[in-house]
């Protein structure tokens, strides 16, 4: 049944799940700032009021009432290494700790590391190419946008090749649980997130204690000194290293077949990347409003507050619709088409305000790497005819593919 014909809002759906812009531009009309019964939030579709919530210092980012309520009457210690992180993430924390938290993640975004991330994106990107060049097909998440992210962070933060496969393994039930898993077995879920956050934490404490005895330029480095200049005990360091390492796989796996799957069903946008590749940089920036990895953001209220005349009282869950804003027709003309040359694109796509992604700048690199990199040596890509894409939703934050087969 077409989801814009049911009487209900079902934003667990597998039509919503996979396709959710005809509920939201549903809900945008209907019910803007909707309570679900089913999820137990809250959850906003217009582009005023996401926007004014990712402002409002009465929405926290300390996440706990989420985690605990998703999990029921799960055994606590199934879960503890995974509540340990998590308390310890800057993206959990509202100011001043998360200003403190902020200026110190910055110390690895500096202008001399961000001229060293060009020859190391593109070299990486051509690494992965160069292993299908000759099989005329590929899986772009398998073979391209699953490693890609965590090799390039990898080699960033100077883990060692050997162990960036164990990076992935790790960082993705993080991540599942994290986004507010869209299953029934969260048992098997939570457990493993729980023994992938012991493991990451492991390995980053010893990566932690090389990097004092041989400091070098990498990221990790550079964090290590910066924790130690602030008094900052280094056993937080974890932390904030798998924020950045999970942010920057799980967003970027996701949003690169996003975009691909987005140019190639349009050909004429595909075409006019392709006539003018400087147009690389505004078409990234309408990927990442047409189909973002990121959906969904969640919010805790910490007092009573009243959104869209609604009264949500404090302790509730709020869903702030990152997508569902990004095609709010108030704030964009045609939202529903896909136009690599939209100016001005104010899209949501890295958040806003304080939690604005500190990656972004590298994000966007990435990107625009990939793709050019990717009609350049491969410009007669498409859509393999005898496989088709498999869209994977394993939660309502991240919304990606589990492959998507092309040939070349």
């Amino acid at each position: 049944m077409d989801i814009s014909t049911q009487t209900g809002y079902d934003l667990f759906s597998q039509e919503a799940l996979f396709n959710p812009l005809p509920l939201y531009e549903r809900l945008r009309r209907e019910d803007p700032v909707h309570f679900s019964e089913a999820g137990g939030f809250w959850f906003l579709t217009r582009y005023r009021d996401v926007t004014a919530a990712l402002r409002d210092i009465r929405l926290s980012s300390d996440r706990k009432a989420l985690y605990t309520s998703q999990l029921g009457g799960l055994d606590p210690s199934l879960t503890q290494n995974f509540f340990k992180l998590m308390d310890r993430w800057m993206i959990e924390k509202d100011p001043p700790d998360h200003t403190v938290l902020r200026k110190i993640a910055n110390r690895g975004f500096t202008a001399r590391a961000l001229e060293s991330w060009a020859p190391i994106i593109q070299k990486t990107t051509d690494e992965l190419l160069d292993a299908v060049q000759e099989k005329r097909v590929m899986d772009i998440v398998a073979d391209l946008s699953t490693k890609l992210p965590s090799w390039i962070i990898a080699e960033i933060f100077g883990v060692p090749v050997e162990a960036r496969e164990k990076l992935i393994q790790w960082a993705i039930p993080i991540a599942t649980l994290w986004g507010g898993a869209a299953t029934e077995d969260i048992a098997e879920v939570a457990k493993e997130a729980d023994t992938g956050a012991n493991a990451f934490v492991a390995f980053l404490n010893q990566v932690i204690q090389e990097r004092r005895r041989q400091p070098g330029t990498d990221m990790i480095s550079l964090l290590t000194v910066a924790y130690e200049e602030h008094g900052f005990p280094l056993e937080n360091l974890p932390a904030l290293c798998i924020l950045l390492l999970n942010a920057g796989h799980v967003t970027s796996a996701d949003i690169i077949p996003n975009g691909l799957n987005a140019l190639l069903r349009h050909p004429d946008q595909l075409q006019k990347l392709k006539d003018n590749p400087n147009l690389i940089n505004s078409a990234v920036d309408e990927i990442l409003r047409f189909d973002s990895s990121v959906p969904v953001l969640f919010r805790i209220a910490k007092e009573d507050l009243t959104i869209g005349g609604k009264r949500i009282r404090a302790g509730s869950v709020v869903a702030l619709g990152m997508a569902a804003a990004n095609h709010d027709p108030e704030k964009f003309d045609s939202p529903e088409v896909f136009d690599i040359t939209r100016s001005p694109n104010e899209h949501l796509g890295f958040g806003l305000g304080a939690h604005f992604c500190p990656g972004a700048i590298l994000a966007r690199m990435e990107l625009a790497t990939c793709y050019s990199t990717l009609l350049r040596r491969f410009p007669n890509l498409r859509l393999d005819p005898a496989n088709s894409p498999v869209p994977r939703r394993t939660s309502l934050a991240f919304k990606g593919f589990a492959s998507f087969p092309i040939v070349f």
